[in-house]
């Protein structure tokens, strides 16, 4: 077992810190990074970093109501197809191109619910070429139970992103996993024996990908790169 550790971005000001493998860049999300600040973070990341970029929401969400630029939402929202959508994933491939970044974060809101033409047209946008190459990973927030999202990434080809602290991740053994760690209580740290329940949750993995997502996500991953040291589990940077 091989723990990728880091935490989420959620501004232009990325600081790596000790220890830490994974830079997810939720801003991306939201909001675009420019060429030259992508190149300034690829040059002064550590060797060995592993950069994740992020779908924007006015893909992943089908009520989105913003125009992005000149293209109207209605052009965008819920994976829809055409031009606006292959102008995007063109500009996603390049960040990811000049990232060295190998896995993409799909995080749909409680707008995107579990029926038949969501999952086609997710499916339909998981085979764009534009993302052949690269690993996609969904998280599914709102009505999506974790077994039949698990379900749905092992017909679609995607890696589901769940939750260990939120309940039984029902994933069989395999290679990879993708945990992203939000908390059950927004202004505290992570409890001591939640660490531990964490190290569980990745021991039937060969590789995982770990990212604290919570109130304070630097100081959860510090507290649980000395839980694992002192477990005598492979983990962060060495």
């Amino acid at each position: 077992m091989r723990i990728h550790l880091g935490v989420q971005h959620l501004s232009t000001i990325v600081r790596f810190e000790p220890g830490f493998e994974i830079v997810e860049l939720t801003r991306m999300m939201h909001a675009r990074y420019r060429e030259a600040t992508l190149r300034r973070l690829a040059e002064a990341a550590p060797d060995g970093s592993r950069f994740v970029v992020a779908v924007p929401q006015a893909i992943t969400d089908p009520e989105w109501e913003q125009p992005s630029g000149a293209v109207p939402a209605a052009a965008l929202r819920g994976f829809a197809p055409g031009p606006a959508l292959d102008d995007q994933l063109t500009a996603l491939a390049r960040a990811a191109g000049l990232l060295r970044a190998q896995t993409v974060l799909i995080r749909t809101p409680v707008s995107f619910r579990p029926t038949a033409r969501n999952l086609e047209r997710l499916g339909a946008f998981a085979r764009h070429p534009k993302l052949k190459g690269l690993r996609l990973a969904w998280q599914a927030d709102g009505l999506w139970e974790p077994a039949r999202l698990t379900a749905a990434c092992e017909e679609l080809g995607l890696t589901p992103v769940l939750d260990p602290l939120a309940g039984p991740a029902p994933m069989k053994a395999a290679d990879f996993a993708y945990f992203r760690v939000r908390g059950a209580t927004p202004s505290r740290l992570i409890p001591e024996l939640a660490h531990l329940d964490l190290i569980e949750a990745c021991r039937p993995y060969r590789r995982v990908f770990l990212v604290f997502c919570t109130a304070n996500p630097v100081q959860d991953a510090r507290n649980f790169l000395e839980n694992a040291a002192l477990n005598g589990v492979n983990a962060g940077f060495k």
